[in-house]
């Protein structure tokens, strides 16, 4: 067996069948009440179809997903840096060792 399960994934009323690792079935079933309650929330303050909602939906999550991505690069580079750092004390320790 492929560890692939048989998944049907609903986005705006629309019944999308798929096989995915047993593994991923559990965020993607996150990931479609998360677009269900956000286009439940976007489609209580105005009469616009689905398709424009899906759009504003979209562009919510890409926004999420871009500040994310910049937190965690800027993380990792605050990382790196004390890494390097941390580094060079523990060289120029070594080396005031070997002085002594």
């Amino acid at each position: 067996m492929d560890g692939k399960v048989a998944a049907n994934i609903t986005v705006a009323g629309k019944i999308y069948p798929m096989r995915i690792a047993a593994e991923d079935e559990e965020i993607l079933k996150k990931a479609e009440a998360f677009i269900r309650n956000k286009m439940d929330e976007y489609s209580k303050y105005s009469d616009i179809d689905r398709e424009d909602i899906l759009a504003v939906v979209l562009l919510n999550v890409t926004a999420n997903l871009l500040e994310f991505q910049q937190l965690n690069d800027s993380r990792r580079l605050t990382v790196e840096k004390i890494d390097r750092e941390l580094g060079i004390y523990l060289e120029q320790q070594g080396s005031l060792e070997n002085i002594e």
